[in-house]
């Protein structure tokens, strides 16, 4: 990763990790969370993309925020997965991570630069004891 890339997502994560606080402090607004919580125990909560939009020949990088429905808490720890596609072509992860005990799954791209104008496709996965999650990205690259 670039050295000045580095703490835009050191940021990103700040937020990702405020909204997984704000949604499991006792009194947050959780839209059924009771009524789903045995059908789907995980939930993705927030996702966000450094940048907002992806831009050829640059780095993309996508976090997910994931908590238990059944247990109010973030996620302990998990496997990621990175697959993206743009056009019929499969995209280049280049890092992935997991951060143990905060909830939050992290994926990054290395975007052609050639894919300025085309529509790109990735998921954010997460595997582990608890269950799996997936977050689905949709983006057109900026050229």
């Amino acid at each position: 990763m670039h050295g000045r890339f580095i703490p835009k997502s050191v940021v990103s994560a700040a937020i990702v990790a405020a909204g997984l606080i704000s949604y499991t402090t006792p009194g947050a607004s959780a839209p059924d969370r009771r009524a789903r919580a045995t059908e789907y125990p995980l939930q993705v909560i927030v996702v966000k993309s450094d940048p907002k939009r992806p831009k050829a020949g640059k780095p993309f990088t996508a976090m997910i925020g994931i908590v238990n429905q059944e247990t109010g808490y973030v996620m302990q720890s998990g496997d990621v997965a990175c697959p993206a596609r743009i056009g019929g072509h499969g995209v280049r992860m280049t890092d992935k991570a997991f951060i143990d005990g905060a909830g939050i799954a992290v994926c990054t791209w290395a975007i052609p630069a050639k894919a300025g104008g085309k529509r790109m496709v990735a998921k954010v996965e997460v595997y582990s004891e608890e269950g799996t999650v997936r977050s689905r990205l949709l983006r057109v690259v900026r050229p």
